[in-house]
């Protein structure tokens, strides 16, 4: 029975079920029907069979995000899981929390860099080097910059947790969702509490069935709508002999010219 359509089971469940106790060596009942062929687009095996609903399901809970320019895996955590992460690191490892909230743009950047000023903040790493935002920090215009705010310092230690929650939450609030915490001697750690790519910069959806529907707008491909093709004008089609004028038929959608 679970091999039917789910057309097909409501019937069954109508019809009187047989007196025994146990039944084996029944081979499964095919059915074939001849039809007329389905001539509608958005039919496909996956949706005759009806497989395609349960591979979208399937597809939604145990998918893994990737970035579709990088291909980097991309993953969202809570605050706790941050800091629990955090203070897996070796007790007493230097570590501060950044706030990236320039990613790889070009500019001088002045505006921000005084509306970090106004928040209170002290100090900003501006591609790699750290300096006082009081200074007179010099900004090539023509150039791609990174900027990020150095939220706090601490030294990793369980009686942290708390300070570094509130520190991380600051950070996620800056820079939209996205937190480094640089550790010396150490790798940076990006973390993201959204489904966001942090080299790219890219947001993706949650996972749900919808995005892996052709059939829903969420889901469904920007250029062809989910069909699997475009119309498109091929121009060696429209002119296919180049050496005749307009008047001479170039044009074949106008036919052939009957008047001056």
């Amino acid at each position: 029975i679970e091999s039917l359509s789910s057309y097909a089971r409501q019937f069954m469940e109508r019809m009187k079920k047989p007196d025994l106790d146990y039944i084996e060596g029944l081979s499964p009942a095919i059915s074939i029907d001849q039809r007329r062929a389905s001539k509608n687009p958005r039919s496909t095996v996956g949706t005759v069979t009806e497989i395609y609903d349960y591979l979208r399901l399937l597809f939604a809970r145990i998918g893994i995000p990737h970035c579709p320019q990088c291909g980097r895996r991309v993953s969202k955590q809570t605050i706790e899981q941050m800091v629990d992460q955090i203070l897996n690191l070796s007790p007493g490892t230097k570590i501060q929390v950044l706030s990236p909230i320039i990613r790889f743009k070009k500019g001088e950047h002045k505006q921000i860099l005084e509306d970090i000023q106004k928040k209170g903040f002290v100090r900003v790493r501006v591609d790699g080097n750290t300096f006082e935002v009081e200074e007179d920090i010099k900004i090539d215009r023509y150039k791609n910059h990174n900027i990020e705010v150095v939220v706090d310092r601490l030294l990793v230690k369980p009686e942290i947790k708390t300070r570094l929650a509130g520190s991380i939450e600051t950070a996620l609030n800056l820079s939209e969702g996205i937190v480094v915490i640089d550790r010396e001697g150490g790798k940076e750690k990006m973390f993201s509490e959204h489904f966001s790519c942090p080299s790219c910069g890219i947001n993706l959806p949650e996972i749900a069935p919808r995005i892996f529907s052709f059939n829903n707008p969420y889901g469904a491909c920007p250029a062809c709508s989910g069909l699997g093709f475009k119309m498109e004008f091929d121009p060696e089609l429209i002119v296919p002999d180049k050496n005749k004028s307009i008047l001479q038929g170039a044009l074949v959608p106008w036919g052939e010219v009957k008047g001056k």
